[in-house]
C-alpha cells in the first residue's frame, strides 16, 4: 500500500508532499499538516490517499465537528486494511 499525503490548493497544486509505504509514518506526515493552524481559513486541504483512495481530507475553512475537520482526532482515522 502507499500512502500519499499533501496540501492542496483549489487549483489543484500540491505542495508538501510525502509518499510512504508505512501506514504509521503517514498519519505522522497527515498530522503535521492538519496541525499547520496557520493555514486556518484558506482554501486549502490536507490529503491522505492510499493507493489512490481518499481515506481523509482535512478542510482548513471547515470548524471543529465538521466531518472534514481533522484536527484533534486523528485517532479516528480508518486505514484501509492490507491484503
Amino acid at each position: 500500500m502507499t500512502y500519499r499525503i499533501y496540501i492542496r490548493d483549489d487549483n489543484q497544486r500540491v505542495a508538501n508532499k510525502t509518499v510512504t509505504e508505512s501506514a504509521a509514518v503517514a498519519l505522522v506526515a497527515f498530522g503535521e499538516l492538519v496541525n499547520r493552524s496557520s493555514l486556518d481559513g484558506q482554501k486549502l486541504l490536507a490529503v491522505l490517499n492510499c493507493d489512490g483512495q481518499k481515506v481523509a481530507h482535512h478542510n482548513f475553512r471547515a470548524m471543529p465537528g465538521d466531518s472534514d475537520y481533522w484536527r484533534g482526532r486523528l485517532d479516528l482515522i480508518e486505514l484501509p486494511k492490507g491484503v
